[in-house]
C-alpha cells in the first residue's frame, strides 16, 4: 500500500513539473512529518543574467542580507495581516566565514501574542554548482536545531530553456522543532512560508527580466 501511494505521489509530482513548462506553479504537502514546497516561474533572460542575479544574491545573503529586502525579498516580510504574519524573523547581524562556508545569522523570531525568541543563531551554508546540461544548482542548508526548527534545506535552479528563457526552480524542505510542530498545520504554514516563496521567485523573476531590458536597450 505504502508503494502505491508513493507511485502515485510521483506522478501527481511529475504531472505538476511537465503542466510548469508554460506556466508558473505552486504546491506544498506535508510528508513524514516535514512540509516540503515546490515554485517554478519562468524569466526571459538569458542564463548569463539569471547566473549574474544569484550570485547577488548569494553575496548580499552571506555578507547584508538586509539589502535583500530591496529586491529579492522585497514584500516578503511584515505584511500588516494577522494571518501572513503569525511567525516573523527580525535580522540583528550576520557573520561569514569564507574558509568553511557557513555563515551565521542572529534574529528574534517573534510570534506575535504568544513570545519573542530573542538572539537566535542559525547556521546555514550556501553552496553553487553547475549541473549537466547547464542547469545551476544553489543549495542552502541551515545547521540548527532546537524547540522552533529541527531541518531546513533548500534548493535553486536555474534551468535553460531551448528558447533561450530559463526556469527559475526552487524545493524548500522543512521540519520543525517541538514548539511549532504543535500549532503548524498545513493551511498555517502555507500562509507562512508558501506565499515567501512565490514572492521571492517572481522578484527573482522581476530583477533577471529587468536587467535583461536594460541590456536589450
Amino acid at each position: 500500500m505504502k508503494r502505491v501511494i508513493f507511485i502515485v505521489t510521483c506522478c501527481i509530482l511529475s504531472y505538476f513539473t511537465v503542466k510548469a513548462q508554460k506556466s508558473d506553479t505552486l504546491y506544498s504537502y506535508r510528508q513524514d512529518g516535514s512540509f516540503h514546497t515546490f515554485c517554478r516561474v519562468e524569466a526571459k533572460c538569458s542564463n548569463a543574467i539569471a547566473n549574474e542575479v544569484v550570485d547577488d544574491f548569494i553575496n548580499q545573503f552571506r555578507g547584508d542580507p538586509e539589502l535583500l529586502f530591496e529586491w529579492a525579498l522585497k514584500g516578503v516580510g511584515k505584511q500588516n495581516d494577522k494571518e501572513r504574519d503569525e511567525v516573523l524573523l527580525v535580522l540583528k547581524r550576520t557573520t561569514f566565514d569564507p574558509e568553511t562556508s557557513i555563515g551565521v545569522i542572529v534574529a528574534d523570531i517573534k510570534v506575535p501574542g504568544l513570545r519573542t525568541f530573542k538572539d537566535i543563531n542559525i547556521e546555514s551554508r550556501v553552496t553553487k554548482n553547475e549541473l549537466p546540461d547547464g542547469i545551476t544548482e544553489i543549495v542552502v542548508d541551515i545547521f540548527y536545531s532546537n524547540a522552533l526548527l529541527k531541518k531546513a534545506y533548500g534548493t535553486y535552479r536555474i534551468v535553460p530553456q531551448s528558447d533561450g528563457t530559463q526556469f527559475f526552480d526552487i524545493t524548500i524542505n522543512i521540519k520543525f522543532g517541538w514548539f511549532f510542530d504543535l500549532f503548524i498545520t498545513k493551511k498555517r504554514y502555507c500562509s507562512i512560508i508558501e506565499w515567501r516563496a512565490k514572492g521571492f521567485m517572481e522578484n527573482m523573476r522581476n530583477e533577471a527580466e529587468r536587467r535583461q531590458s536594460l541590456l536589450n536597450n
